[in-house]
């Protein structure tokens, strides 16, 4: 009896499925886009290792990163409009003003972070919990001072022509533990800590803040009722 070979079979068969399988993987594939910035000192000088926290405004989900050697940063992320907070040892922080449009198979480039050192410095640390006891990501808390003068330099942009985005030091987003931080100019003044989340009735405290002090406090956002 003569023996049949199924190679052929085999062989026809999987090109079908392996092209297939690709068209099935190519529309995934296209589904995210790229966030790209870097980060640097006043002096251009890039930072390593800072922690750069990602904020969706669709779902308030954060994701965070830390700068490679050159000061650079990337992800893959959804289409999404996004808050870029930035964090570093030795320096002042905060969260850039503008937000970031993410779109599907296209690369979005921030403008490059340039970061003040921390000189003499107080800071107020905390977090943000809800009404539960558990810490909050992605809320957005402001400080205002409520007496006392701002410095000249604070929000001081030392590169001109658009080259470099201002690091503005006044606004944060919570962290994936919740948490927040401000460093202020070594000086006695008193501010306005508030915390916004949408769905959350926002909750606002007055902080004494003395020289070179760290305070710190915490913020309770009550849900809405419908």
């Amino acid at each position: 009896m003569k023996e049949f070979s199924w190679s052929p079979i085999r062989f026809l068969r999987t090109p079908r499925l392996r092209v297939t399988a690709s068209l099935l993987l190519l529309p995934l594939a296209q589904q995210t886009g790229t966030l790209k910035g870097k980060v640097t000192d006043e002096k251009g000088k890039p930072i390593a290792a800072a922690e750069v926290r990602i904020v969706s405004m669709r779902d308030r989900s954060v994701k965070e990163l830390k700068t490679d050697e050159s000061g650079v940063y990337s992800i893959e992320l959804e289409p999404d409009e996004y808050t870029v907070s930035v964090d570093a040892e030795g320096f002042q922080g905060g969260t850039l003003q503008s937000l970031q449009q993410v779109e599907a198979g296209k690369e979005t480039q921030v403008k490059t972070i340039a970061l003040a050192h921390a000189r003499h410095s107080s800071l107020i640390r905390g977090s943000v919990f809800d009404s539960s006891g558990a810490t909050v990501a992605g809320a957005h808390v402001k400080l205002e001072p409520v007496r006392g003068t701002e410095h000249k330099d604070e929000h001081k942009d030392e590169h001109k022509g658009g080259k470099h985005a201002k690091a503005i030091n006044r606004d944060y987003v919570t962290n994936a533990r919740g948490e927040f931080a401000f460093r202020l100019p070594s000086a006695r003044a008193q501010y306005r800590v508030t915390a916004t989340l949408a769905g959350y009735k926002s909750d606002s405290k007055v902080v004494d803040v003395n020289e070179n002090e760290t305070v710190p406090l915490a913020l309770t956002l009550e849900p809405l009722k419908k």
